[in-house]
């Protein structure tokens, strides 16, 4: 019993940090009593799993690293000509993953609170990281990548297209995924299409949803909703007609996973990991590659040398000297599923890409960074840390980190 009264007193002392927290970062949002009796449940949670673990030492250890986890504050180390903040720290935040600008707030997709075959919301963030929520997790199917329909998209400009789980967890994971429509004014969701088996890779299953963006205006690919599924190695094509067709094949290449446009839309940029998503790597061959709009692959890659990259955006004008670059999340040794014990690596990092192919580091000391978005001059980048949407481990230790160019 030594081991338990400390923790009890630490976990007491957290609760009353974090509520007071709360009643800072929320104290103007409609979120407050949910906020407040979440954080009670959850703390006053670990406390009775503190007290359980009296009965065994190591279960008392386990209880503290998973204390640890959520408490932890991530250390980002920016390198020169960079600063970073932490604008959300652990707590918040599940898997934060894909966010899309939204005049004076950012919305993002969040993976968590997976209930009765429902998961994910998509919240709102204001400009100093405070959160509201849009949709609540029990409205939706699992969201992997989302973006805002525009108005070359028919009738439903304006509404949420999302890549979706058909269910939660792993089982999820591996079905053909779903076009989700998303209807933020009535708070009511629908199944646009389910993506077709198509390809080799995975046996064609389109599981593994990643990243999803409309194409921009003017280029050759608007009009059009892409979504990359990664088991099959495939990015699928979506119109307004209620067609989901594959776009383009990326099997020869690996698991694509992040998509952005070049500023002119005349390609798609899209990251690739050789192997599967989630299987370990120990040499970096990871790539960005350009699709043309009718779905040919550039065999030249834009870069290479990457372990595992995932999200990427252009760095517009104002962002220091560096406009016109690529700036990419690379996870690394990718950790998901881990045990809620488990010590993660903090091999995470953002590079840049020079306008001559050659990559510099921007960042360190993530753990999975996932989305990487320009918002006005800001470079936002979210953090899934020990989780991913099919793991199912439900621990608020996702957290978001701003990069400004000095």
């Amino acid at each position: 019993m030594k081991i338990i009264k400390p923790l009890m007193i630490f976990v007491l002392l957290v609760l009353i940090r974090e509520l007071a927290r709360s009643y800072s970062r929320l104290k103007d949002t409609w979120m407050k009593p949910a906020r407040i009796t979440k954080l009670m449940a959850q703390l006053l949670a670990l406390i009775g799993c503190i007290m359980a673990a009296g009965i065994a030492s190591a279960a008392g250890r386990e209880a503290q690293l998973v204390i640890n986890r959520l408490l932890t504050t991530p250390v980002i180390k920016a390198q020169p000509g960079f600063d970073t903040k932490l604008l959300v720290p652990s707590g918040e935040l599940y898997d934060p993953l894909f966010m899309v600008p939204r005049d004076d707030s950012v919305w993002m997709n969040d993976d968590g609170k997976a209930t009765d075959g429902h998961g994910s919301r998509i919240l709102s963030l204001s400009l100093d990281g405070n959160i509201s929520v849009l949709m609540g997790a029990d409205k939706l199917l699992p969201v992997t990548g989302f973006d805002v329909v525009p108005d070359n998209f028919g009738k439903y400009a304006g509404q949420i297209f999302s890549l979706a789980q058909p269910t939660t967890g792993m089982k999820g994971a591996l079905a053909n995924h779903v076009i989700q429509r998303i209807e933020p004014d009535s708070h009511t969701a629908s199944v646009f299409c389910t993506l077709p088996i198509s390809g080799t890779a995975g046996k064609g299953i389109a599981g593994f949803g990643v990243d999803a963006r409309f194409g921009p205006a003017g280029s050759g690919f608007a009009g059009h909703f892409f979504s990359i599924t990664a088991l099959n190695d495939m990015i699928y094509e979506t119109s307004a007609d209620g067609s989901c067709k594959p776009f383009a094949d990326l099997s020869s290449l690996g698991s694509p996973a992040g998509m952005t446009f070049s500023p002119n839309g005349s390609v798609m940029l899209v990251t690739v990991s050789p192997g599967e998503i989630v299987s370990a790597r120990k040499r970096p061959k990871g790539l960005i590659v350009s699709i043309a709009p009718d779905g040919k692959v550039d065999p030249k890659p834009v870069a290479s040398g990457l372990t595992t990259p995932l999200g990427l955006d252009i760095a517009p004008p104002g962002f220091g000297n560096f406009a016109g670059q690529i700036f990419v999340t690379d996870v690394g040794d990718i950790q998901v599923p881990v045990p809620q014990t488990q010590a993660l690596k903090r091999d995470g990092k953002v590079y840049r890409v020079t306008k001559q192919g050659e990559l510099k580091l921007v960042a360190s000391g993530f753990i999975n960074p996932a989305g990487a978005r320009f918002i006005g001059h800001h470079l936002w980048v979210t953090d899934i840390n020990g989780d991913f949407i099919a793991g199912g481990r439900e621990l608020p230790d996702g957290f978001l980190v701003q990069i400004d160019a000095k």
